[in-house]
C-alpha cells in the first residue's frame, strides 16, 4: 500500500474549516484541477454520499464517502475514473482522508492518500502518481489557507 501525507496549519477555527470542507460544492475553490462536482446519491453531507468530480483535464472521478466524523474527519474512496466514457483508473483502493484538529485559534489539516498499485504497471503508475499527489495535496492546503484567511 502506497501512502502520501501532507500537513499544514491553516487560518480559522476547526468549525469554520469543516464548514468549507464539508460543503462539497466548494471543492473547486481549494482542490486543484476540480471544475465541478455533482451529487449522485446518498445523503448530501454524511457517510455514504456519492458524487462525481469533474476535472479540468476531462477526467470524471466517482467518489463515495467512506468516513464522516463531524468537524474532525472526512474520507472518500475512488469508485471509478472515467474519460470519454471509458474506465481509466489503474490504481486500486484509492482513498483520500482529511483530518482536522485544533491548533490554538487555527486548524491543523492532514491530507492522507493511500492506494495499491495493481500489478507491475500499477506499481510504475504508483511511483509516478506519488509526486503528483503530494504536490496536489500541498496546493490544496495552501488554497484552503488562503481561502480561510480571506474570511471563508
Amino acid at each position: 500500500m502506497a501512502k502520501v501525507v501532507a500537513r499544514q496549519v491553516v487560518s480559522g477555527s476547526q468549525e469554520l474549516v469543516w464548514h468549507v470542507l464539508s460543503d462539497f460544492d466548494r471543492m473547486s475553490e481549494w482542490l486543484p484541477g476540480v471544475t465541478s462536482i455533482e451529487h449522485t446519491g446518498g445523503p448530501s453531507k454524511a457517510f455514504g454520499r456519492e458524487h462525481i468530480v469533474r476535472m479540468d483535464d476531462g477526467l470524471e472521478v466517482h467518489h463515495r464517502i467512506v468516513a464522516w466524523d463531524d468537524s474532525r474527519r472526512v474520507a472518500w474512496r475512488i469508485v471509478r475514473e472515467v474519460r470519454d466514457g471509458r474506465d481509466v483508473g489503474s490504481l486500486h483502493n484509492v482513498r483520500t482522508t482529511i483530518d482536522l484538529r485544533p491548533s490554538a485559534a487555527n486548524t491543523e489539516i492532514t491530507l492522507t492518500g493511500t492506494w495499491s498499485g495493481g500489478g507491475p504497471l500499477g506499481l510504475i503508475k504508483s511511483f509516478t502518481n506519488r509526486g503528483r499527489m503530494k504536490s496536489d495535496f500541498e496546493q490544496a492546503l495552501a488554497n484552503l489557507d488562503k481561502l480561510m484567511a480571506g474570511g471563508e
